[in-house]
């Protein structure tokens, strides 16, 4: 392609031959009768004609001829322009002889397969319609290339054709050959000595190609994320006290015949400081000394940038808890270079003092106003209160009507209040659900379920199960009011029909029950319930029968205390918290008596990165009174997805002569998990189970009448857990740890329900 003259230095040479040469045919003074354009065939005729002022009745003027040249140069449509004059029949023609610079027809782009076209097109300066410019293929060539370079193809190429087509239009043709990414081999840093390799490379996004690349892509360079893994090394030196840390540019190496790619980092840490004396200032609402007890950051410690932020954070909540939402605490350190010492200074400005405005709801189309409002712990009109708009988010998140929960604050009508905007997004709580699992105890496991959790979007639950086997077939029916009344009491009303196959007895179970409930903390319930159920037990051998174990119907009436502290961030998956619920049955209104007792204590909390402790333990006391025993149909049995795991009810506690289990008195139970969520709805998780049932019976070989720790089954396993549409549902697999002769080795388990 022929390199085109720059337009001014076209525009300033006619000009010259205009003013050294005039036309011999025409004299400047002489009237213009006509106009002509030649030589157009894009530009419209029209458009030209309006920047010329020499016009038909006009005077001849070289000074005018040349600010008509300048003005159509302007158009940035042309490379040249010349001027000429014709004498003819009507008198002078003055004529404007054009050449016009092509303009970009089609551009077709060839080749690509790993970068979508439009995202190519978007890239370079080649567009249809666009004036056509040789520099524009060498940039476009480097844009190109450069954007494959970022996602890995290092090795690609581009060749870009040119055609002129009619109407002086250029075609474009971009052909690409992309070649094979380039993989990550190595990962260095020079100048490091506090920290080794591997340990700065684990704060990267950017890694080096691993065996199992194929699967998640590992290994690929990309511009923009090493960029970004550069701030996250200099971040990670600064939270260990090297605040003079500097990364500087990396290094990449390309082998082109092994097509990899080594990078190194080099990095200079400079001295690494420690907090001399920490320091509050300006407002003392809350006392200076609780500030600096609750903050992490302590004298002595080495400087921290992202404890000292979350530090920040804690003394602004401090202050929201007192009405202040906007106060503001300002970081203030004097860094002293030769002592490597810090003096830190927290400065507070508390601002004015705010109550809550409005508190309005957004996206419940089902649930009903007050169903969330009553979750509140702010009302309006009250002072602010940060925490309890964060506990006040933790409650609607729990009610489990939701996807998504979030609370905004705004300024209200005036400074002194804040509104509370809370968003929902609401789930189907409404659910029909049919499943069928196999254990090698219970065979074939079929169970439904009919389940409404917002009945009208009043919060009312219903819920009738279904659950079939080999040995057992349950049916269950029950109603609650979380909140009668919007009151902080709950109610609800309970019918089932339980045939259970213990191996060693059949227990069949009539009955019903009522509950009534009262928050009388936030974070503190108690229940009172009472159930009444017709029990008939068969299947007991004659050789079998003992003073707890035989063929009889009884009835229980029975009144079930419960205390119950939940402080859980979250039901469905948490991630800190605890819960304690102590429960007791006494049985003695009418029918059998005994009395059962419970403790449970369940415990989450956040480890390192994303991983989760959660720990749950057991304890378990029954035993008659009045000289009777405790019935076998309420003793303890141990075994399964939702106790321990690995096992069947077959492999724990008293056995009868044939080897088939008839519980216990007393139960022990410990479950340690390490969870891993993967996504907000699905966790992994590997576990510790340990525990044992305790009492009476014919055989005791794998456990003891009394409680005793020394006796306690175990296992390991993994799984995980996940929430459906359906609900919460679980799969694991339990190994047993000691494994005695003629059990399994394992079992597999499935479960609906949270974790503990």
């Amino acid at each position: 392609m022929a390199k085109f003259f720059h337009p001014i230095f076209v525009a300033v040479l006619a000009m010259l031959f205009l003013i050294g040469t005039p036309p011999l045919s025409a004299q400047e003074g002489d009237v213009i009768e006509s106009l002509k354009i030649v030589g157009n065939k894009r530009i419209d005729e029209s458009t030209i004609l309006y920047y010329i002022q020499s016009k038909p009745g006009t005077v001849l003027s070289k000074n005018r001829i040349r600010k008509d040249i300048e003005q159509i140069f302007s158009l940035g449509q042309f490379k040249d322009i010349q001027v000429d004059t014709q004498s003819t029949l009507k008198g002078l023609e003055l004529q404007f002889i054009v050449e016009e610079i092509p303009s970009i027809g089609n551009v077709e782009i060839l080749g690509n397969s790993q970068l979508e076209t439009s995202d190519i097109r978007e890239k370079i300066g080649l567009r249809r319609g666009a004036t056509f410019k040789e520099h524009l293929v060498q940039e476009a060539k480097k844009e190109i290339l450069k954007a494959y370079e970022e996602k890995g193809y290092f090795f690609a190429e581009t060749r870009i054709e040119t055609h002129m087509g009619p109407d002086n239009l250029v075609d474009v043709a971009i052909r690409i050959r992309e070649g094979k990414k380039v993989k990550i081999d190595k990962i260095r840093f020079s100048g490091n000595k506090a920290f080794e390799d591997n340990k700065l490379a684990e704060q990267m996004e950017t890694e080096a190609e691993t065996w199992y690349s194929f699967i998640d892509d590992s290994g690929v360079y990309q511009k923009d994320i090493l960029k970004l893994d550069m701030f996250r090394i200099e971040g990670f030196y600064q939270d260990h006290g090297f605040l003079r840390i500097k990364v500087l540019e990396p290094r990449i190496d390309i082998n082109k015949q092994a097509r990899q790619i080594h990078i190194t980092i080099p990095v200079e840490e400079g001295p690494q400081f420690r907090i001399k004396s920490i320091e509050i200032k300006g407002d003392d609402t809350i006392p200076h000394n609780e500030i600096i007890k609750s903050l992490q950051t302590k004298k002595g410690d080495i400087y921290n940038v992202s404890q000292l932020r979350e530090d920040i954070i804690t003394v602004t909540d401090l202050y929201s808890t007192k009405g202040f939402a906007y106060a503001e605490a300002n970081p203030v350190t004097k860094i002293d270079d030769k002592t490597r010492r810090v003096e830190l200074s927290i400065d507070i400005d508390k601002g004015k003092k705010v109550y809550v405005g409005k508190i309005n709801m957004l996206g419940n189309i089902k649930t009903k106003d007050n169903v969330i409002r009553r979750e509140f712990r702010l009302k309006e009109g009250e002072v602010f209160d940060g925490s309890k708009l964060k506990r006040s988010k933790q409650r609607i998140n729990n009610l489990n009507y939701f996807e998504d929960v979030k609370v905004d604050t705004q300024r209200g009508e005036n400074p002194e209040l804040i509104d509370i905007l809370t968003t929902v997004t609401e789930k189907p709580t409404g659910n029909f659900t049919v499943g069928a699992g196999f254990s090698s105890v219970e065979n074939l496991i079929f169970t439904a379920s009919i389940a409404q959790n917002n009945l009208f979007g009043n919060g009312h639950r219903v819920n009738l199960t279904a659950s079939l086997s080999s040995i057992r077939a349950d049916f269950n029916l029950s109603l609650t009011e979380p909140r009668l009344f919007d009151s902080e009491i709950s109610a609800g009303i309970d019918l089932f029909n339980t045939d259970q196959d213990f191996l060693s007895f059949d227990s069949l179970s009539t009955g019903g029950g009522l509950r009534l409930g009262k928050n009388i903390t936030e974070y503190e319930t108690v229940t009172f319930g009472y159930r009444f159920n017709n029990v008939e037990v068969t299947g007991v051998s004659q050789q079998d029968t003992t003073d707890f174990l035989r063929n009889e119907t009884r009835t229980t009436s029975r009144i079930t205390p419960t205390y119950i502290y939940d402080s859980r961030d979250n039901f469905l998956n948490p991630s800190q918290g605890w819960k304690h619920v102590l429960t007791s049955d006494f049985a003695g209104l009418g029918g059998a008596k005994f009395t059962r007792s419970m403790y449970e204590i369940i415990y989450y909390r956040p480890l390192v990165e994303k991983l989760v402790l959660g720990a749950h333990g057991r304890i378990n006391y029954a035993a008659g009174y009045d000289g009777e025993t405790l019935p076998a149909f309420e003793r303890y049995f141990m075994g399964g997805p939702t106790t321990l795991r690995g096992f069947t009810l077959q492999d724990v506690g008293p056995k009868d002569r044939d080897g088939d289990p008839v519980g216990g008195s007393k139960g022990l139970l410990l479950n340690l998990e390490l969870q891993y969520p993967f996504t907000k709805s699905l966790r992994g998780f590997v576990f510790y189970d340990r525990g044992n049932v305790y009492g009476t019976g014919p055989d005791l070989s794998v456990t003891s009448e009394d409680y005793d720790l020394a006796e306690m089954r175990h296992s390991i396993g993994a799984g995980f857990r996940f929430i459906s549409p359906f609900g919460p549902m679980g799969f694991a697999y339990g190994i047993k740890l000691d494994k005695q002769s003629g059990e399994e080795v394992g079992q597999f388990h499935f479960s609906a329900g949270s974790a503990f």
